[in-house]
Formats: C-alpha cells, sequence, structure tokens
C-alpha cells in the first residue's frame, strides 16, 4: 500500500462519497419512494396495481386508466420524517486514535414528494395519462464536526420521473397500458477529508509529522455533483370483474450516465504541487433498479374491501459503481456495493363509511437491500482491509443507515362533491432500535463500529378533481 502514488487518494475520496450516496432514501427499499399516491398511502400501499381507481394509476398500474370515467386531475404532497441516532463503540482515525466530535446529531431531513397525474378517455377503449412524481430521493446531513464528517456530511439525491401513458381496453376483463419514464437525476455531496491521514498512509508518518500532517490535524473539504437525464418504459395488464380486481405492473431499469464536478479545499502544498486535489470532471454510471408489483383488490360488500400486494425492487443491478475522472492521469476506480432484490409485502382495508367517508388502513414489511452479506469485502475487517480493493468496506454507509422497514398506516378519503375529493393519509415506519453499523474508510483510514436507532413517519394531503 505505501508504494502506491499519492494520486491514487483521490479516487477513494470520490468513490466513498458517490458511492455511498448515489444508492442509499428511505420509504421503500433503499432509496426507493412509493409516495406517489395519498389514497394509497392510507393502506400501506396495499392496493398497488389493482386499486386503478384514480389518476395515480398511471404509476402504480397503466392499465387502470381505463376505468376512469373521464378527465381527472390528481396532485399531492407527502412529508416524510426521517429520525436517528448513533451509539458509537469505537471510533478512531488512521492513527488508531479517538476521532474527535460528536455523535453526528440527527442526520434526517425533513422532505417532501410532490405528485401531479392528469388523465383523459380518448375513447371507449383507449385513454390518455401523464404524470410528474419522484420516485427515488435521498437528504440526509450530519453535523459538520462530527466523528462521521470524513464519511458523509451532506447528501442529496432526487430522480424526477416524467410519465406520459397509454391505456387499451380489450374488453370488460381485460386492460393493458403502457408508459414511458423520461428520468432526470440530480446529485450533491459533501465530506470532510482526512489530509494528515493520507499524507501518513502514501508517504510516511516521520516525513508527514515533520510537516505538521498527522491524522485529524488538516482537514479539507470536498464537494461533488453530477446529473443525467435518461429514459425507460412500464407497463401493466388489469384483470378484472364485478367484484375482484389483479393487477400486474413493471417498471424498467434506467441507465443514467451521470457527468459533473467535483471540487477540494484547503488541500496541502504537498499534494497541490503535485497537481494532486485539484477541480475537476467526472463521470459514473448508475442503473435504477427493476420494479415489479402484483396485487389483489377484493370487493367483500357494499362497505368493505380488502387489498394486498407484493412488490419486487431488483436491487442487484447495482453491484458497482465505476468512477471516471476528466483527469487522464488519474485511472477509473471501482467500489463494490453488493445489494440484494429486495421484497415489500403489504395488506390492507377500505371501509366506505357513507357516501362522503371512506376509511382505510394497512400494514407492510419492507425488506432493506443493503448489503449481501457475501458482496465482496463486506467481511473484510482491519488490518485486512488493505487486501481488498474496495474503498468502503461497511454493512451499511453512514449515507443512509438502511434496515428493514415494518409500516402501519391509516387514512381517509373525503367526496366533497361528485367533482371533488380530498385525501389525507399517515404512516408510520419502524425501523430499527439497534441497526449494527461497522465502516472502514479507505480514503481517511478512519473505523467507526456502533448502531442505529432509527424511525420515520409519513403524512401526505391530496386532492382530486374530476371534469
Amino acid at each position: 500500500m505505501k508504494n502506491q502514488p499519492v494520486y491514487k487518494w483521490t479516487l477513494p475520496v470520490l468513490v466513498v462519497v458517490l458511492a455511498a450516496c448515489v444508492p442509499s432514501l428511505v420509504w421503500a427499499s433503499n432509496f426507493q419512494l412509493t409516495e406517489q399516491s395519498v389514497t394509497s398511502l392510507g393502506s400501506a400501499h396495499a392496493a398497488g396495481a389493482a386499486y386503478a381507481s384514480d389518476a395515480s394509476t398511471i404509476w402504480y398500474n397503466p392499465a387502470g386508466l381505463t376505468r376512469l370515467s373521464g378527465a381527472e386531475l390528481d396532485a399531492g404532497l407527502s412529508v416524510i420524517r426521517f429520525g436517528a441516532n448513533f451509539t458509537p463503540t469505537t471510533a478512531v482515525d488512521a492513527a488508531g486514535q479517538p476521532l474527535t466530535g460528536n455523535n453526528g446529531g440527527n442526520p434526517g431531513k425533513l422532505g417532501a414528494v410532490p405528485f401531479i397525474y392528469y388523465s383523459t378517455p380518448l375513447t371507449d377503449k383507449l385513454a390518455f395519462g401523464i404524470g410528474l412524481g419522484v420516485p427515488f430521493g435521498l437528504a440526509t446531513s450530519y453535523n459538520a464536526n462530527s466523528i462521521f464528517r470524513y464519511q458523509a456530511i451532506y447528501t442529496g439525491v432526487t430522480v424526477l420521473n416524467l410519465n406520459p401513458t397509454l391505456a387499451y381496453k380489450f374488453n370488460d376483463n381485460w386492460s393493458a397500458g403502457f408508459g414511458v419514464d423520461v428520468q432526470k437525476m440530480d446529485v450533491k455531496l459533501t465530506n470532510d477529508v482526512d489530509f494528515g491521514a493520507v499524507c501518513f498512509s502514501k508517504v510516511n508518518p516521520v516525513n508527514c509529522t515533520a510537516m505538521n500532517l498527522t491524522p485529524q490535524s488538516h482537514d479539507g473539504f470536498f464537494q461533488g455533483t453530477a446529473s443525467n437525464t435518461h429514459v425507460g418504459f412500464n407497463f401493466g395488464v388489469l384483470w378484472q370483474n364485478d367484484t375482484t380486481r389483479v393487477g400486474f405492473a413493471y417498471r424498467s431499469r434506467v441507465k443514467h450516465d451521470l457527468t459533473g464536478s467535483a471540487s477540494f479545499t484547503n488541500a496541502p502544498a504537498l499534494f497541490t504541487s503535485a497537481g494532486l486535489f485539484q477541480s475537476q470532471g467526472i463521470s459514473a454510471q448508475f442503473t435504477t433498479p427493476q420494479i415489479v408489483s402484483l396485487s389483489l383488490y377484493q370487493q367483500l360488500d357494499d362497505k368493505w374491501s380488502l387489498m394486498a400486494d407484493w412488490s419486487y425492487t431488483g436491487w442487484s443491478s447495482f453491484q458497482n459503481l465505476t468512477i471516471n475522472f476528466a483527469d487522464p492521469g488519474m485511472p477509473p476506480t471501482t467500489v463494490q456495493e453488493g445489494l440484494s432484490n429486495s421484497n415489500r409485502f403489504a395488506v390492507g382495508a377500505n371501509y366506505k363509511f357513507n357516501d362522503q367517508w371512506t376509511f382505510r388502513g394497512g400494514v407492510a414489511l419492507d425488506k432493506s437491500p443493503v448489503p449481501n452479506p457475501s458482496a465482496p469485502c463486506n467481511s473484510v475487517t482491519p488490518p485486512a482491509f488493505a487486501t481488498c480493493n474496495n474503498s468502503v468496506n461497511a454493512s451499511r454507509t453512514a449515507r443512509l443507515p438502511d434496515a428493514d422497514r415494518k409500516w402501519i398506516a391509516v387514512g381517509a378519503s373525503w367526496k366533497v362533491s361528485d367533482r371533488s375529493q380530498w385525501d389525507i393519509g399517515y404512516a408510520h415506519l419502524f425501523i430499527n432500535s439497534h441497526i449494527p453499523y461497522s465502516q472502514l474508510d479507505g480514503s481517511s483510514g478512519d473505523y467507526i463500529n456502533g448502531q442505529f436507532k432509527a424511525d420515520a413517519d409519513i403524512l401526505g394531503i391530496q386532492y382530486i378533481y374530476k371534469f
């Protein structure tokens, strides 16, 4: 390790930040967002691809557009509160000395997930819809002087999805729909750089100490941004009779060729004089996972209906992240993530109290894909980390302390008139009070071990207008 060129330390710094950021929000598996309808939120999204009762079916199953009798507009907002705190067991720098700083505070940020859908029948068999939503996103922020400062300070990821859709009704029982997904992905992230630790590892402790470059003595700052727009597709099939609906929906992967810039501040002259840690362009590829849903909606009588949903997210598409740099002297580097495919199970019920009010509730189990225990480097512990080609050795990264989520949700619809309806929904997510965390950071050499405690709340409101 000590014989490697100094310039290679520019690579892990960006990799640690980008790799931890890009695959990481909170409300379905990993950083997937299912909050595309407040009506659906109230039943923990148990209706899924089979509900098909308003324009949000554009997202959940485009085939459901054929069930809507007229043009309608559906707009809403879900506010998400993510709370987490960390209890450290071990927190040391590259020299084995205690990391200074606090435990990071609450990294969760209050976030809002908006959506808007419009649908209209074109003929008695053909329908059109278009929707705009945020299917993936993340926002976390640690205190600038925390023990996590070399691993993560700020992380922001947003994927905006525009979804024009057509649906066709074959007969009274069968419908199908197809849509195009135009996605724009934006990433912003920051962290400190321990240049003293870089010097110790890549030069030698004696010379670095003489230059006052020791671990935690000379911190720099990194900021990176990247973005891309690309296209995917989705389709769905719906079978129905008078009391039962079964829906199947599929969303494709979307490959994002991210490009942007990276900057460093307060880098020592030892490195800048060699042309290292300079502002430059970066690029990377990230592929959003495919999503498959199978749902059932069963009308029991005039008052009650039951719902069930199984959803699968193909996070195994994200096994590694390769970062390329504009400087031709800096070779690309790869971080191996090893995510698993994840499953989500939900059941719920609707109760029609009267012609104006409908109440609903649901529960769900949302399995986390982070990470596969058999992924390369996840089992490597200090000092054996030196033999691993991964710049992050962790069971989960600080960008998102992800774990399985257990949902409980309630909601209500108020039909103001034949044209107008309001919906409200609330869900509490029990994440875990003992989320293990252990990360050896490849860029700074610091090691943090302990556990997170986390939970979340989602509150949504929605308005539907039928023209």
